[in-house]
C-alpha cells in the first residue's frame, strides 16, 4: 500500500545512487523501506531470511557482475556481505548505483559500514510518512495515527491494534536480539513514558524513578531505542555549545 503514495526519499536514493557505488537506506522497521526499494527495480534479497542469504552467497559473483541494482534488505544480519561489497566496489570504483542496502538497526549497520565501506557509500535516512507525502488535509490523521503505513494512516481500522503488536514484538524479540538488556515489560513501560513526554523536556532521573532505574541506565536504554529509530532526541538550544552537548 505504501507505493500508492509518493515517498520523498525515492528522489534522495536515486540522487545518491548516481553519486556512489552503494547506498544504505536506514529507518525503523515497517516504515516502508522494502516497498520503496522494490519500486526501484533490481534484484532483491532479504538477508533476515536464511534461504535468501544462502542463495546470495552461492550466486554472489553472478549478481555482482550483472547490470541490475542489487538490493540487500536487513543487511546488518549478514556481516560477511560488507567485506565482499568492499572488494566489489573497489574493483569497479567508478561504476555508480550498484548496491542498495536496507537496515533497521543503526549502530550495527554503521559499525560495519565505517569499518569496510567508509567513503564508498552514501546514506539516506527514511522516516514513516511525512506531511508532504500524505497531504496537508490529513494533518490530523497523521498526528493521531502516526506515519507508519500499516498503523492506520492508510487503513484506520488497523489503529491501535498494529501499534500494540508492533511494540510487543519490538520489546520481546527485536530489541533484545539487538542487545537491549532490559526486560520486555520495562521496555514497554519506557516506550509508553517516552510517548507521553513527546515534545517535552526529558528528565532521565524522573523517568528512571518510575521504572526503578538510575538515570545512567535510562540513557543507556535510550541509546538502543534511538539506534532502532524508535525515538529521536532533539538537543536543547544554547549559545554555549558545551552546555548544549551535556545538558
Amino acid at each position: 500500500m505504501c507505493a500508492m503514495l509518493p515517498r520523498i526519499h525515492k528522489g534522495q536514493i536515486k540522487k545518491k545512487l548516481s553519486l556512489f557505488p552503494a547506498v544504505t537506506l536506514l529507518g525503523p522497521r515497517q516504515c516502508g523501506k522494502t516497498t520503496l526499494a522494490r519500486s526501484l527495480g533490481g534484484t532483491y534479497f532479504d538477508l533476515e531470511n536464511e534461504g535468501d542469504a544462502l542463495r546470495l552467497d552461492a550466486e554472489w559473483e553472478r549478481h555482482v557482475s550483472g547490470k541490475k541494482l542489487l538490493v540487500l534488505d536487513e543487511a546488518q544480519n549478514a556481516p560477511w556481505v560488507f567485506r565482499r561489497l568492499r572488494g566489489a566496489v573497489d574493483a569497479q570504483r567508478k561504476k555508480k548505483g550498484r548496491f542498495l542496502l536496507l537496515g533497521s538497526v543503526s549502530p550495527h549497520l554503521m559499525r560495519e559500514i565505517s569499518e569496510t565501506l567508509a567513503g564508498r557509500m552514501g546514506l539516506v535516512r527514511m522516516s514513516p510518512f511525512l506531511l508532504p507525502e500524505v497531504g496537508p488535509r490529513r494533518l490530523d490523521d497523521l498526528w493521531f495515527y502516526g506515519g507508519y503505513p500499516d498503523g492506520g494512516i492508510l487503513d484506520p481500522a488497523m489503529f491501535p491494534h498494529w501499534q500494540e503488536d508492533y511494540l510487543e514484538i519490538m520489546s520481546t524479540r527485536d530489541l533484545p536480539d539487538w542487545g537491549l538488556p532490559a526486560k520486555p515489560g520495562t521496555t514497554r513501560r519506557l516506550l509508553r513514558m517516552l510517548g507521553a513526554l513527546h515534545g517535552q523536556q526529558f528528565n532521565a532521573s524522573q523517568v528512571g524513578a518510575g521504572l526503578g532505574l538510575d538515570h545512567k541506565t535510562v540513557f543507556s536504554y535510550l541509546d538502543y531505542l534511538e539506534g532502532a529509530f524508535l525515538v529521536r532526541r532533539l538537543a536543547p538550544f544554547s549559545a554555549n555549545l558545551r552546555k548544549r552537548l551535556v545538558k
